[in-house]
């Protein structure tokens, strides 16, 4: 482990890579943003570090011994090292503020009326009474929280400097800090309908798929919104798309979808009650700062022999 050759897929800056290279001078750091150079060089690579990998990647990189993914989802890299003995990283820890503030930046639009405000022309007076009838306070409502790893965490502890009560729900039941109430997933949809607005932070596992369906959907109040900054499969897409123009819930902000990309003929796109953001959430000017913080603290890691932060347990899928 004392000179490894680390491929580094992931657009990191010149100021980073300078600081890996000064910090670790035994190592060789080989930079590639072009997939056919990728490619080629993961066959002498011992560490990868990189968001995305082209096809054939992982299989062309026999002499693997660590991914460190540039994100914090990581069920693609599962597939492809699938029977393997290779260390999984990710980046928990580097996407939770951008991916809280832009919920956080939905319930406000909602609760402001800017996603009525900005659709486009029309007659002043009545758009106006529109959103005069729509708008409400943050403050003392509820917010459900699936999923308290650092992007629900991060929203729990916004939401609650906002005022806002917090239940949460994860697998633990050790006390969590920044939520009001916390509760284990098979109880859901005993909290749903106190909830003002549920904001989904999951990764892609069996037990997320579909965890929100039409059950949960006819559980939440009328005046309720949805989130789903996670994976569009968390959310049964005919289920949601029937609630919404039955107005059987009050709107939902959508950073991921299922399908995803949405087709140009899904219902979503005309929805008034809808925002959907692209899958943008987890972008920041900052991000590569903290990637490569987390790559940096876990090669020092790895070279010493010591175990690394942020490995994925191959069996929850995160």
């Amino acid at each position: 482990m004392d000179n490894p050759t680390v491929l580094i897929g992931e657009d990191i800056g010149a100021a980073n890579l300078a600081r890996l290279r000064g910090d670790f001078p035994t190592v060789e750091f080989r930079f590639c943003l072009d997939a056919t150079e990728f490619l080629a060089a993961a066959t002498e690579a011992e560490i990868i570090f990189s968001k995305s990998f082209p096809t054939g990647t992982l299989r062309a990189a026999t002499g693997l011994r660590w991914v460190q993914a540039g994100t914090a989802g990581v069920d693609r890299l599962l597939t492809g090292l699938a029977g393997r003995d290779v260390l999984l990283t990710n980046a928990s820890g580097a996407h939770g503020v951008p991916m809280a503030e832009l919920v956080l930046g939905m319930m406000l639009s909602f609760a402001a009326g800017l996603h009525t405000a900005s659709r486009g022309p029309a007659e002043y007076n009545s758009v106006r009474v529109q959103i005069l009838r729509e708008k409400f306070e943050l403050e003392g409502q509820t917010l459900c929280v699936l999923g308290l790893g650092d992007i629900g965490g991060t929203l729990a502890r916004k939401a609650q400097a906002l005022g806002m009560r917090v239940i949460g729900v994860r697998r633990g039941t050790d006390p969590f800090p920044h939520v009001d109430a916390q509760i284990t997933p098979d109880r859901l949809r005993e909290v749903l309908p106190q909830a003002d607005h549920v904001a989904l932070c999951l990764p892609l596992t069996g037990e997320t798929v579909g965890i929100v369906g039409a059950a949960e959907l006819a559980g939440m109040k009328p005046a309720a919104y949805i989130y789903n900054v996670g994976r569009g499969s968390s959310i049964e897409p005919n289920a949601l798309i029937d609630a919404l123009q039955a107005g059987r819930i009050a709107g939902a902000g959508l950073d991921v979808t299922d399908p995803e990309p949405l087709p140009d003929d899904s219902p979503l796109w005309a929805l008034p009650n809808v925002i959907l953001s692209r899958h943008t959430s987890g972008s920041s000017p900052f991000n590569a700062d903290r990637i490569t913080a987390i790559f940096a603290d876990n090669l020092a890691r790895y070279l010493a022999g010591d175990p690394l932060l942020h490995r994925v347990d191959r069996q929850l899928g995160y």
